[in-house]
């Protein structure tokens, strides 16, 4: 009986774990894809020489809705 149960202990730790890393791996790729926004949005308004960061906030909030869209697809595969 005790090897039972030691088994069932061990499998809800390593579903636990397994979770906490999915999503761990989830928030770094999300953080990810907006930091390249930002950072290439900053290189193009750079390169182009305007003052208003334009290419910033556009690749910024592409990055931000790209990560969302990204969120529910992985999230939905459940």
């Amino acid at each position: 009986m005790t090897q039972r149960s030691d088994k069932e202990d061990l499998d809800k730790a390593r579903k636990g774990y397994n979770d906490y890393l999915r999503y761990s791996a989830l928030g770094l790729q999300m953080a990810g894809m907006i930091l390249a926004g930002v950072l290439g949005g900053r290189w193009v308004d750079h390169h182009i020489g305007w003052k208003f960061p334009v290419f910033t906030l556009v690749l910024a909030f592409s990055g931000i809705a790209g990560a969302m869209v990204f969120l529910f697809k992985e999230t939905g595969r459940r």
